[in-house]
């Protein structure tokens, strides 16, 4: 949770100062996955069972998530290339994929 933005007037609000969380990972040199505004919708949704992708998909709350999955999709898919090309240089063979046929 990074910011609050204010209903009224749309207004972001750092609460918890602005760019800690990508001046954290520049320093200690991992990628900076996203920033989530504070909203009163993600824990009420949570807890009916209503996320707010599903709910208000628009929103703020809904874009910043969407934008944090693929950075974490990415950076899995960036890891998993790195650890092939690791394999394949150490020669050795990734585990077989488990079949679903018989």
């Amino acid at each position: 949770m990074s910011h609050f933005i204010c209903p009224k007037c749309d207004e972001k609000h750092y609460i918890f100062g602005d760019g800690g969380a990508k001046k954290i990972s520049e320093q200690f040199h991992i990628p900076f996955l996203g920033e989530i505004p504070l909203n009163s919708g993600i824990m009420s949704g949570s807890d009916l069972g209503k996320p707010i992708m599903i709910t208000n998909p628009d929103s703020p709350s809904a874009k910043a998530f969407r934008s944090s999955a693929k950075n974490i999709a990415a950076q899995c898919s960036i890891l998993a290339s790195k650890l092939q090309q690791e394999m394949a240089s150490e020669g050795t063979e990734p585990a077989p994929e488990a079949s679903t046929t018989s």
